[in-house]
């Protein structure tokens, strides 16, 4: 018996390593006939699941600084890209599938259900975020006294983006307008994404910490709200056809003309799943992202306040009475080159995960040079940092680091500058961050003097919940005209 069971193992050892090497030559093989090279690897001290370099980012992230940890690995091991992104395991449980975590024929519906919200017309009406912007000014000292804008600019941004996908506003700028159910949804989903972080940043050693059951709590909270404000609009859509009237003669006022949960729920009432879905896609993405990169420009700004007095300059030539359409808006070159510098240096999301659906050979990162082909197999998954790139001196100079809105005037971008990434998955929300960012440079120009710089510590110090924000918050001073 026990010679019958050592014969056992040693036949299942003998085929393991038989399989092993057969993958092993396979893959060579075709990596050879592609004249592909090996990637420059990093040296783990942990050579069987390199525990180090994930204990050195949990530092990294911990200290406000992993922007710097990854340009270090990436000035040492090159400079390679990938394809798909790998993000529904981790985020699934929160958003569901749509634009964000699935590809394909899923992936096209969402982003057809989505694009009208960001189409030109859409962009171009402001009058909804004039009236928030208004309510964000109310806040700022007249006195000169410390503020920190950051959760201002979040509350701003959070305003409006809820009125177009919602139909309504948070109010969270408005203490009288904010609901019970509105601060709930704002809060639980803050929980949300700090579970979503978890999940990426444990990646592949998510079994060693198990399932979070406290997060999963927290999703399915955030759901019955969301689930609440479709069943609202079922109702509310059903009511005015007994009516006989259309959706547009009651529904309550908005300054957009296509509110996502309204056509959602015309086109696919009967899959409530599938609009819930899409809602906490899009909201996901619109929630904090241009939020927090205005109030990351505004630690700019105060830093450089030579910047802060051009763009005035450029402010000033504006006559009284000119609409800030969204044409007049892209027509400020400053105003742009400012939001551009800003989302090179400070952009929320600087870095994307990407998976290998197929053999594919990319053109660079094999070798010790980072010039040689490298040979993918399904399943490598490739952490693409463009923030790493945005801040490369053989792209950008030597002065990379610093912030100088002048190197974006006249300056056409390709693949060196992604701050929305690139190609088919091109964020579509682009013109709109672009449209709102200048609007409310414009605007905050016209109303104050100076911006004045009030913390001790003059680093970016990273924040990273989903989108990247700074530690320690934005505290600025203004002076009024």
């Amino acid at each position: 018996m026990f010679t019958s069971a050592s014969t056992l193992l040693l036949s299942a050892v003998v085929l393991s390593s038989g399989y092993i090497l057969w993958t092993k030559i396979r893959i060579w093989s075709a990596a050879s006939k592609a004249d592909c090279s090996s990637p420059v690897k990093y040296r783990h001290l942990d050579p069987f699941y390199g525990l180090d370099l994930f204990i050195r980012k949990i530092k990294h992230t911990q200290a406000g600084n992993l922007l710097a940890l990854d340009e270090e690995i990436f000035a040492k091991y090159g400079k390679t890209f990938g394809n798909e992104p790998t993000n529904r395991k981790p985020c699934g449980p929160l958003l569901g599938d749509g634009a964000f975590t699935v590809d394909g024929a899923l992936w096209k519906r969402s982003r057809d259900i989505i694009n009208p919200i960001f189409s030109r017309s859409q962009v171009s009406q402001l009058s909804s975020l004039k009236t928030h912007f208004q309510r964000f000014i109310e806040h700022i000292p007249t006195n000169g006294s410390t503020i920190d804008i950051q959760p201002l600019t979040k509350m701003l941004f959070l305003d409006s983006s809820t009125e177009f996908i919602f139909g309504k506003s948070a109010g969270s700028l408005s203490p009288s307008e904010l609901t019970i159910g509105a601060r709930q949804f704002s809060e639980a989903f803050d929980d949300g994404l700090r579970g979503m972080r978890k999940n990426y940043m444990t990646g592949q050693f998510s079994w060693l910490i198990g399932t979070d059951k406290k997060w999963l709590e927290k999703c399915a909270e955030i759901h019955t709200i969301v689930d609440g404000y479709i069943e609202e609009e079922i109702e509310h859509q059903k009511h005015i056809k007994e009516l006989g009237l259309s959706s547009s003669d009651t529904s309550e006022p908005s300054a957009y003309k296509y509110v996502l949960l309204r056509e959602l729920v015309k086109k696919h009432s009967d899959d409530k799943l599938y609009i819930r879905n899409e809602l906490m896609n899009v909201f996901f993405a619109a929630r904090d992202s241009v939020g927090t990169v205005t109030a990351s420009m505004l630690f700019l700004l105060a830093r450089y306040p030579k910047v802060w007095q051009k763009l005035r300059k450029e402010v000033a030539g504006i006559v009284p009475l000119q609409e800030l359409t969204f044409e007049f808006l892209k027509s400020l070159k400053y105003v742009q080159a400012v939001i551009e510098e800003t989302l090179r240096l400070v952009h929320p999301v600087d870095r994307s995960w990407k998976t290998c659906l197929s053999s594919c050979v990319l053109p660079r990162g094999g070798g010790k040079s980072g010039r040689d082909p490298i040979l993918l197999q399904p399943g490598d998954q490739i952490e693409l940092i463009y923030g790493c790139m945005h801040k490369d001196k053989d792209i950008w100079g030597e002065d990379a680091s610093e912030f100088v809105p002048e190197r974006m005037l006249g300056l056409k971008h390709s693949w060196q500058y992604i701050p929305f990434m690139g190609g088919r998955r091109t964020c579509p929300g682009q013109q709109n961050a672009y449209t709102d960012m200048a609007f409310f440079l414009v605007k905050l120009a016209q109303e104050f003097k100076t911006i004045e710089n009030r913390d001790d510590c003059l680093e970016y110090v990273e924040e990273y919940v989903m989108t990247k924000q700074s530690a320690n918050g934005v505290k600025i001073a203004f002076t009024r005209n």
